[in-house]
């Protein structure tokens, strides 16, 4: 009578082929995770330049805020305090919102400009 069994070896190609395939999507998967943060900074950096320029025509000057809670506080915004860092630094009539967090790209809008871009102010 013969017995049905998986041999040792069959066992140890599955596993490799399934740490394989594991690696693969996991890395998949952290790219993805970033680019999505990234997109949220500059969809929220959107929404910081828009606050500006609504209080430019309200009030007619811009307001500096040197992080996400002041931001929120003085632009009557709702950014998340957990993910990236905000900050807005005013020359003039001008400024230019910044998004950074660690280990990540730095994000950064002026008035004007239609798209988030890397780098700083």
């Amino acid at each position: 009578m013969k017995k049905k069994a998986f041999s040792l070896g069959e066992v140890i190609v599955t596993v490799i082929i399934i740490s394989i395939l594991a690696s693969i999507a996991l890395g998949n998967y952290y790219v993805t995770t970033v680019r999505a943060r990234e997109k949220e900074a500059q969809a929220l950096l959107r929404l910081i330049q828009h606050a500006e320029e609504v209080r430019m025509v309200e009030v007619n000057n811009y307001i500096d805020c040197g992080d996400t809670a002041t931001c929120n506080t003085n632009l009557h915004l709702n950014l998340p305090t957990t993910s990236w860092a905000y900050s807005v630094a005013v020359n003039g009539a001008t400024f230019c919102a910044t998004a950074v967090r660690s280990g990540a790209n730095t994000f950064h809008i002026r008035n004007g400009e239609a798209d988030p871009s890397g780098g700083g102010c």
